[in-house]
């Protein structure tokens, strides 16, 4: 008789219940009453009774439904254990070069997005396409919205490292989602779900259908199904609408706080240089920015309401409002279709087929393009608008001394409202195959198989801006020219400087500098494996032991083809200063295409031994068992490999109680992206502290706080030199299951990762720090690569500190293994089933996370800077980030948990279900008058905590007529209409823990057949 009805699945029965935080795994309606679970989530041994040993948190239906989610974002999201979402479509870090669309990734215990191993059915997903910045570093993951809810039969977190079990990038756990399978008849369910007070809405349709054949030696199932999301503008939440949030404010301690003033200095108001003596014109410097003629300040007067301002800092009633116009929800559309097949071929064997698509398409409106810093754009003499052109051109300024040829302008900073928002659309397709055999010959166990998935992704943008065309029609003789030099919107006209251009270039002129960028990505991976296993090796006192050992390969490429004007192919010289640009798309670095492979050869053995029963009858020791595991994985790209070993145990001392514990070595190899990366270049705004102290010495500027930025060029590049991350896990929990409470399951685990070798890039400012730190001591930073002091430069540095410096060409900052973090947390959980009082079945539930620290330890050269720091070398105004304890900075709260209580009765069930996010601190904000407490984060804005509620009730229908089965819905998530707590993000909270979905309204109706 075959043993493995479905592989992966798990923790069914009783004695699943002891390794849940959250819940017991039940067997669905439509799954066969007879089929055999006897795999465990963190062991290969099937059949062995390992469940005690292990931190698993499991989630039914039942608890899946409880949730509300409509999008594997929302379902990992309301698990306590998985951290921050740096794949959703609110990010805007790193425009194009970031990943984009409907996509959600998943990060357990905030241990870094890539740490995480995503399986389904028991092997392994293949990862997004694009990737994301964390701490500067490209990150990649699965994409989680490739599992809608409605497909998951059960969803088990293992919280601990299992590199040992399952090979890298499971050193925060393993996330294991079980498929439904083995149905027998079927479903089809429709939902329709609405914002509260906005034009946001979602409809989804979803339904499979299973059946056996072959005289019930095989089953098929399929099943389907499509969601559709309209989108929503950000003018639907008043803290995203607006960059200037300080409004939102008053009668905080922070009320006022220029940081909260996210309006960009890039406007429609351009900022330009004249290349003439600053005498020459009224304005009295070469550098001016345009504003309306009603603000203070005016030196030229431009015609039609505006005027040129001096300076190079744009005045903060004329910056613009990036968000105008933008889209917080995109418009999206899912597709999921699936089949899953298995045949019995004979008793001992079974042929398993799994195959998958998934298409995801979105659309939604982004900022207008701006000019990067490092990026300018010459505006030659003889253009028809330059407004200091030789004497007689059409636009010519009267009231100058501008020579008769005239000067070129160099255009410094502009955002280009008239062109529109970018229209932003990622498309998605991805494909999974697995197909294998599996059963036994004799008393072994084994399994077989073969994975293949690829996934493509073309990110397209349309409205973007060629610097190229852009130059060449600016600098047109003839009126067709684009004009740069037209402003805004004024005060008197409504909307007001900050928001739209009321002059706007014509349509004709702006469709000869428009183009679309494209960016294309493809991930696959194919996998072979063969693991045999036996649960009854050999008998001890204490019973049977197990054990379980296999090989596997596994070949994983990753393509980013970037469009030939941002990949190098089509660049942009500037016809009038000469200068070179690697990208000819404004707004946007040079970024090379990029794409690797690897090939991974990995080997395991795992052991179970129990060494004690309650048949030995030995006192406070009823059982005591072990799990020892150990892996090898070679890695042929960076020609690594790693040697990771894992033991467990439990021990049982009374009735009711378990101890257990469990200690793990685990790896992450760097991913593709880090060690491909042919070399890409970033443009940011940075001070330079060299110059700046310089300027400090000559009491030119108070202090290194009042350091001007520049645009500054950084050039990250990967190697197939960097070493696999190295980790060290520890859990200690423990299980109460009290005989005088029936039902009641209580646990508590603590844990501890300790992480080594994180692959990192120093950063180019702190890099820029040190360059500061080494010269104030007779060295240099050789990696901060400057231009030769020029006679100014000179000039400045004489009689100072420092010996002369010239200005920063750029800044190399490769990827590197760096820095050690050490990790600790508790996780608790609750589990009630209420015996059965005559009011119907309860039953209560509650997984909560609480984090205890998150230190983060700094590298050779971030010591550097900690200790000139601490010596009083470097100023204190030179702040080195992300080092030291990071508990509640930014994503990481000390506490998360979520619940439910369900009461059934007859055809009616009632749930409510709650998720708390504790409070966490902005660093971006910091108080202007700086109060003394023992809290390292008391002058860092606090990010409010959060609590939400969703409410469900349904109806199902039990008769003989054509309406049995059917199930009616309504519910209401964010029952009280709870706003995401305000933060200095890009729409005013941070995406990454919260939504801005607000209360929502759904109806659900779902048929079984």
């Amino acid at each position: 008789m075959i043993r493995i009805r479905n592989i992966g699945a798990l923790l069914l029965g009783t004695t699943a219940l002891i390794s849940t935080n959250c819940a017991l795994a039940q067997t669905s309606d439509e799954t066969p009453d007879n089929e055999d679970i006897i795999v465990v989530t963190g062991s290969q041994i099937q059949g062995a009774k390992i469940n005690d040993v292990l931190p698993v948190t499991v989630l039914d239906e039942q608890a899946i439904e409880a949730t509300g989610a409509a999008s594997g974002e929302e379902l990992f999201a309301a698990i306590p254990q998985v951290g921050t979402t740096a794949f959703n479509e609110q990010n805007t870090t790193g425009g194009v070069n970031g990943a984009r669309g409907d996509i959600a990734s998943i990060n357990l215990r905030d241990l870094g997005t890539g740490n995480t191993l995503l399986l389904i059915n028991g092997r392994r997903m293949n990862l997004h396409p694009g990737f994301q910045t964390e701490l500067l570093v490209p990150v990649v993951s699965p994409d989680t919205n490739e599992i809608p809810p409605g497909s998951v039969k059960r969803l088990e977190i293992l919280r601990d490292g299992a590199s040992a079990v399952y090979g890298a990038d499971a050193v925060a756990g393993v996330v294991n989602t079980i498929l439904k399978g083995n149905m027998t008849g079927g479903f089809i369910e429709a939902d329709w779900r609405a914002s509260d007070g906005t034009s946001l809405y979602s409809t989804s349709i979803s339904g499979g259908y299973g059946f056996d054949f072959a005289e019930g030696r095989a089953n098929l199932t399929v099943y389907g199904s499509y969601f559709h999301e309209n989108g929503a503008p950000v003018t639907i939440r008043d803290y995203a609408a607006f960059d200037d949030r300080r409004a939102l404010l008053e009668g905080t301690p922070f009320e006022g706080d220029a940081s909260f003033n996210n309006r960009s200095t890039s406007s429609p108001y351009g900022q330009f240089d004249i290349q003439a003596p600053s005498s020459r014109t009224p304005i009295g410097d070469d550098d001016f920015y345009l504003q309306p003629s009603t603000f203070s300040g005016c030196r030229l007067d431009f015609g039609n309401g505006i005027c040129a301002r001096n300076g190079t800092t744009p005045t903060t009633d004329v910056r613009y409002n990036t968000n105008f116009g933008v889209d917080l929800f995109s418009q999206k559309d899912r597709y999921n279709a699936a089949l899953l097949l298995n045949y019995e071929l004979s008793d001992s064997i079974e042929f398993y087929l799994e195959s998958s698509y998934y298409r995801s398409e979105s659309r939604r409106a982004n900022e207008a393009s701006a000019l990067l810093s490092a990026v300018p754009v010459g505006i030659s003499r003889d253009a028809y608008y330059n407004p200091f052109g030789p004497v007689g051109s059409p636009n010519r300024l009267p009231g100058t001394t501008i020579a008769a040829g005239g000067a070129d302008v160099i255009m410094e900073r502009m955002r280009f409202v008239d062109v529109g928002t970018r229209d932003v659309s990622v498309d998605k397709d991805s494909y999974r195959l697995v197909a294998g055999f599996r059963g036994n010959f004799g008393q072994w166990d084994f399994d077989t198989g073969f994975v293949y998935s690829q996934a493509n992704s073309i990110d397209l943008t349309r409205g973007r801006i060629s610097l190229t065309k852009l130059q060449d029609v600016i600098n047109r003789t003839t009126p067709d020219a684009y004009n740069p030099f037209n402003g805004g919107c004024l005060e008197n006209q409504g909307t007001g400087p900050n928001n739209g251009d009321c002059t706007p270039n014509p349509q004709s002129v702006i469709d000869d500098i428009t183009i679309d960028v494209f960016r294309k990505g493809e991930t696959t991976l194919a996998l072979a494996d063969f693991k045999v296993s036996r649960d009854n090796l050999f008998a001890l006192p204490g019973g049977d032991v197990g054990i379980a050992a296999g090989v596997e390969f596994r070949r994983e490429t990753f393509k980013d083809d970037r469009d030939p004007r941002l990949d190098g192919t089509i660049t942009f010289t500037d016809s009038v200063t000469g200068d070179f640009n690697g990208s000819d798309v404004v707004g946007s670095s040079p970024s090379p295409d990029t794409s690797g492979r690897r090939d991974v050869f990995s080997a395991f053995a795992e052991a179970f031994i129990p060494l004690v029963s309650e048949d030995m009858d030995i006192p406070l020791i009823r059982e005591l068992n072990v799990q020892i595991a150990g892996r090898m994985e070679h890695f042929k790209d960076i020609d690594e490999t790693a040697i990771v070993p894992r033991a467990a145990a439990s021990w049982t001392p009374l009735p009711g109680i378990i101890l257990r514990g469990a200690w793990s070595k685990g790896f992450r190899a760097p991913n593709l992206v880090q060690v491909n990366d042919a070399g890409t270049t970033r443009s940011n705004t940075r001070d330079d502290f060299v110059t700046c102290q310089a300027q400090v010495e000559k009491g030119l500027i108070a202090n290194l706080g009042a350091c001007s930025g520049t645009g500054t060029v950084s050039l990250r590049t990967g190697t197939n030199t960097l070493n696999p991350e190295k980790t060290e896990s520890i859990n200690l929990g423990v299980v109460l299951e009290p005989e005088f409470i029936p039902g009641l399951t209580l646990t508590a685990d603590y844990w501890r990762v300790k992480q080594r070798g994180i692959v990192g890039v120093f950063g180019d400012d702190n890099a820029i720090a040190l360059d500061l730190v080494r010269r104030q001591n007779g060295s240099t930073n050789p990696n901060v690569q400057r231009n030769d002091p020029d006679a100014d430069a000179i000039d400045l540095f004489t009689g100072t500190s420092l010996a002369p410096a010239g200005s920063i060409i750029q800044v190399l900052d490769p990827y590197l293994n760096l820095d050690s973090r050490v990790s600790k947390g508790w996780d608790f959980g609750l589990f009630y089933n209420v015996p059965d009082f005559g009011i119907g079945d309860i039953r209560l539930r509650l997984n909560a996370a609480r984090l205890l620290s998150f230190v983060q330890s700094a590298g050779p050269d971030g010591q550097e800077l900690l200790d000139a720091i601490a010596a009083g070398t470097l100023p204190a105004d030179v702040g080195v980030g992300g080092l030291g304890e990071l508990l509640e900075i930014e994503g990481r709260p000390k506490w998360r948990l979520s619940g439910s209580v369900s009461w059934g009765s007859g055809p009616v069930d009632v749930t409510l279900f709650g998720k708390y996010i504790g409070k966490v601190y902005d660093t971006s904000v910091i108080r202007d008058d700086l109060i003394i407490s023992d809290d390292p984060n008391a002058n860092f804005y606090q990010v409010s905590d959060q609590f939400t509620m969703n409410l469900s009730v349904s109806y199902t229908i039990n008769n003989d007529t054509a309406l049995d089965g059917t199930r009616l819905k309504f519910g209401v998530h964010n029952l009280f209409d709870e706003d995401p707590p305000l933060a200095d993000e890009s729409y005013g909270y941070f995406s990454e823990l919260h939504s801005a979905r607000g209360r929502q309204f759904v109806v659900e109706l779902r048929k079984k057949f």
